[in-house]
């Protein structure tokens, strides 16, 4: 016993092992507080401070929680749906827009709002996506319950369960109606103005057309991508150069880009008439790095000035060409045969006996017998050749470098021959002739005027000794060369 060993004492031995006890505590106590029990306490004050402290930050978790949903639940439609589709949670927002009440909307699939304007497509590819994990965003037409229709911007993310399946699907939707009827409205402009746009960001060579484009170029809907390359192929091909020549001039020049060209349809290859416009934004160095434009479709207006213009310079009765239209144009010929010194041979026509035919006939026989004579000229020259009613019965022909006097002289002598057989007009044979004057360039004159006086005056000599006829011009007594 450790209290026989340090006393000398005659305890007994019950009183020897009461002493031991009473030794033991007195020593090992303090062995015992600062070996066990102080760490103890230390260790379970830090204990209760960590709980403290995660106490605190679990309030503030919570308290940042619900003010993020309480945003997010101002700002976005949010639903929740479990591994299924059914819908397991909707917010106010979501009741709001679609019209449904929580309890119409819960256990329910969201084709509940299904407009029928997506096809089945739409949402295999959707569900192929979020069901294989991944998050899909997209844009979305619903219909409320009231069946008017909205828009909504959809990011949808999977829950992924320990295994890294999804057991639920939230969706966060913005409501994008109003941008939507600006689009289609926007795009309803585009389709009924022929107006298409297109922006072209050159730093990273991306392009973008509206879908109105792609109808003016006539590309199928199975082409929605696009490129420059693509664009310029559609473009006539005799006016690409000049197109791409103005487009570079605006860049570097700063010059607007404005001009009309023809375009090649991609699908039935009918060339039509295009009006061309943009601006560029430019950086600080003054280097272009994005350009905005607009491309109409102008052919209605294209064929509407040339039939005005037809109007104005084509006569009404025979479809030939008008005085303004035969001036025009002869002056063209003069200049071409001075550069390329070619002959001119000029007709200057006057109808004989056809006065009796309007007096007997009255003017609506008159007129249709014009008809017939406008023909007979057509017949007897070439499309290059120009031929005009000057008034009444008056006409005018330019023949465009013929070979020779002698193949002008060919060209008057048929047309006068085709005078001899009376024509038929509305059941009628009538007899008309007539007398030709012919000058030529340069010989007659290298100026207009001087050529038609000249053959004016060949003309006067034809009607002087006997009419249907023709003589060309002297100079000295216009007599028959």
């Amino acid at each position: 016993m450790i209290g026989l060993h340090l006393l000398r004492t005659d305890l007994s031995p019950w009183q020897n092992v009461l002493v031991d006890i009473a030794l033991l505590t007195l020593f090992s106590t303090p062995v015992i507080y600062f070996a066990v029990i102080q760490p103890y306490e230390q260790n379970l004050q830090k204990v209760r401070a960590d709980e403290d402290r995660i106490r605190c930050q679990l309030t503030q978790l919570n308290k940042d929680l619900a003010l993020q949903k309480k945003t997010l639940d101002e700002h976005a439609i949010v639903s929740i749906a479990d591994k299924r589709g059914d819908i397991v949670y909707v917010n106010d927002k979501f009741c709001q827009i679609s019209g449904f009440n929580r309890d119409e909307l819960l256990g329910q699939n969201h084709r509940i709002v299904s407009s029928g304007y997506h096809d089945r497509a739409f949402f295999v590819a959707l569900w192929a996506t979020i069901s294989s994990g991944k998050v899909w965003h997209g844009d979305i037409k619903n219909r409320a319950k009231n069946g008017t229709f909205y828009w909504v911007n959809a990011t949808i993310v999977p829950v992924l369960d320990e295994q890294q399946k999804p057991n639920q699907y939230i969706a966060i939707r913005t409501d994008i109606t109003a941008q939507k009827r600006t689009e289609e409205a926007f795009t309803q402009a585009q389709r009924v103005g022929h107006i298409g746009s297109w922006n072209w960001n050159q730093t990273n060579e991306k392009l973008v057309w509206s879908n109105e484009i792609y109808h003016i170029c006539g590309l199928p809907d199975t082409v929605r991508s696009t490129s420059k390359e693509l664009f310029i192929m559609v473009i006539h091909q005799d006016d690409r150069d000049y197109v791409l020549q103005q487009f570079e001039l605006s860049k570097t020049n700063n010059t607007p880009f404005d001009v009309e060209h023809r375009i090649t349809r991609q699908d039935n290859g009918e060339v039509r008439w295009v009006h061309e416009k943009c601006v560029h934004d430019r950086d600080v160095m003054g280097n272009v790095v994005q350009s905005h434009g607009i491309v109409q479709d102008i052919t209605e207006r294209k064929l509407a000035q040339e039939k005005i213009k037809q109007l104005a310079m084509t006569d009404q009765l025979t479809g030939l060409a008008n005085r303004n239209q035969f001036y025009a144009t002869f002056d063209k010929f003069i200049n071409m045969a001075k550069r390329d010194s070619a002959l001119l041979g000029v007709m200057i026509l006057d109808l004989d006996m056809f006065k009796a035919v309007n007096d007997t006939y009255g003017h609506q026989t008159g007129d249709k017998l014009l008809n017939v004579i406008a023909q007979v000229f057509r017949e007897n020259c070439r499309e290059i050749d120009l031929i005009a009613r000057l008034g009444g019965d008056e006409f005018a022909i330019v023949l465009y470098k013929p070979l020779d006097k002698g193949a002008i002289t060919d060209v008057a002598t048929r047309i006068i021959r085709a005078f001899e057989t009376a024509m038929h007009v509305n059941g009628n044979h009538l007899h008309v002739g007539v007398s030709i004057g012919i000058s030529l360039f340069p010989a007659h004159g290298s100026e207009q005027h001087e050529l038609i006086e000249n053959a004016d005056a060949a003309l006067y000599q034809v009607k002087r000794h006997g009419k249907n006829n023709l003589r060309f011009y002297d100079p000295d007594d216009n007599q028959l060369n």
